[in-house]
């Protein structure tokens, strides 16, 4: 592994993890407890990924950036025995720490990891992972991504979601190299980049936008056979941009609740269409409801349980073990997937369903328009009145224009509104509770 210019072999990890391990019993873990990380340290997060369930414990990454309240609320649900706010369990290892530590290691049937879910719709819930759930989706997705020994991922992601910890795993288990970096400014990913040796890189629509922006001319080296692009929705636009320029862009569609990726196209396409993410890998059926469009997933890495904010425990599948992810797609002709919204963002509109990822994505083809997001408040009338809040240099009267030119009917929202930024979460996803909240706080200051 490599963080901050640094390199670490795996007996040095070793020694390090050993070191933790040590500091945390010291600190009174014990087998059976769950530790949480609320800080955000990277590093410390990375540590705790392969220390803790070798001491029989539960690891709970927390994302930095929610509020207090909603951060204790989870803490709470997920029973967490010790809090770690900071990086202080990193000491140098010593003496002591360079032998192995025993201990009651968790059962691969056991839960090895507690993430909570992104809650882009309300409240999250924790979803718990087992080993055979991390251990399926490690297994599928080096065989889909053709990672090997002596590859190297530059992971950029969160290492409080599934997206950025199935990096770490997977490597581990390849025995490839990871180059950990702080944060996604393209400044930083595209130096990484420059040097030659990255084979894997996983990203969200943001960080691509930003990565071409930051240098349109940049040419992807030879090395690079994967780019794993996932966490929300992408613009056909931003896609065929960046296969344009020479990108071996693999959409790819995953959850929490799947330990990752679900389905990937890899190798990269010349040609996407939207919302395809590709062949389900192969730990996975696809099932899409003939009725509602609705996708269901099953196999060896969907999690049966998740934890409620109440506290209370919710079973994730059915006794087929299907789990109902609520997003809308198809599967083509060659089972392939593509996604297209979700089935609780269906908006009802003068009595005609409207699907607000499909609405967004014809609303990006208007000239001056970079980001959008199409919500609804009620209305008399028309029951839900769309409302496009975007981001970009065109102007309302344009992006209304427009509307009224390329759309019909109900399809054309009733009010634009020009945003600094839209709400997203830390993977890039829209946050469309907070997407509402923020039309009508605009509204109100009108």
């Amino acid at each position: 592994m490599e963080y901050r210019g640094e390199c670490y072999s795996s007996g040095r990890l070793e020694q390090l993890l050993n070191a933790l391990a040590l500091h945390l019993q010291a600190r009174g873990v014990k087998p059976g407890m769950v530790v949480a990380s609320v800080g955000g340290q990277r590093w410390l997060n990375a540590l705790l990924l392969f220390a803790l369930p070798r001491m029989g414990c539960v690891f709970f990454p927390v994302d930095p950036a929610l509020p207090e309240r909603s951060r204790q609320q989870l803490l709470r649900a997920g029973r967490a025995g010790l809090v770690l706010a900071d990086d202080c369990c990193l000491e140098k290892p010593n003496a002591e720490s360079a032998s192995h530590l025993s201990g009651r290691e968790l059962e691969p049937n056991a839960v090895h990891l507690l993430l909570a879910t992104s809650g882009t719709q309300g409240q999250p819930r924790i979803v718990e992972l087992t080993g055979r759930n991390l251990a399926a989706s490690v297994l599928a997705s080096c065989k889909r991504l053709d990672l090997k020994e002596g590859d190297a991922w530059l992971a950029c992601l969160p290492l409080h979601h599934i997206g950025g910890l199935g990096i770490l795993l997977r490597c581990a288990h390849a025995g490839a190299k990871v180059v950990l970096v702080d944060r996604g400014d393209p400044l930083i990913l595209r130096g990484a980049l420059a040097q030659g040796r990255v084979s894997h890189l996983s990203l969200v629509p943001t960080m691509l936008h930003r990565l071409l922006e930051v240098d349109s001319g940049f040419r992807p080296p030879a090395a690079l056979k994967a780019v794993v692009l996932g966490g929300a929705s992408a613009t056909p636009a931003l896609v065929e941009a960046a296969l344009k320029l020479g990108w071996p862009l693999c959409p790819s569609y995953g959850l929490t609740e799947a330990a990752s990726q679900v389905a990937t196209l890899f190798p990269s396409p010349r040609q996407w269409q939207p919302g395809c993410a590709g062949l389900p890998l192969e730990h996975v059926e696809i099932a899409v409801c003939k009725d509602s469009n609705v996708v269901f997933v099953r196999g060896a890495s969907v999690a049966t349980y998740a934890r409620c904010v109440d506290g209370s425990l919710l079973k994730l599948t059915d006794e087929q073990g299907w789990l109902n992810t609520r997003d809308l797609g198809r599967l083509d002709g060659r089972g392939q997937l593509y996604i297209f919204g979700r089935d609780d963002d269906v908006l009802v509109s003068g009595g005609e369903n409207v699907h607000p990822q499909l609405l967004e994505q014809e609303l990006l083809c208007c000239p001056g328009v970079e980001q959008i997001a199409v919500t609804a408040l009620q209305d008399a009338i028309w029951g839900d009145a769309l409302v496009a809040l975007y981001c970009g240099s065109a102007s309302v009267e344009q992006v209304a224009d427009w509307a009224r030119w390329n759309l019909q009917g109900v399809f054309v929202p009733k009010r634009f509104i020009k945003a600094d930024a839209l709400p997203r979460n830390a993977m890039g996803k829209l946050l469309r509770a907070e997407v509402k909240r923020l039309v009508q706080r605009l509204l109100q200051g009108e």
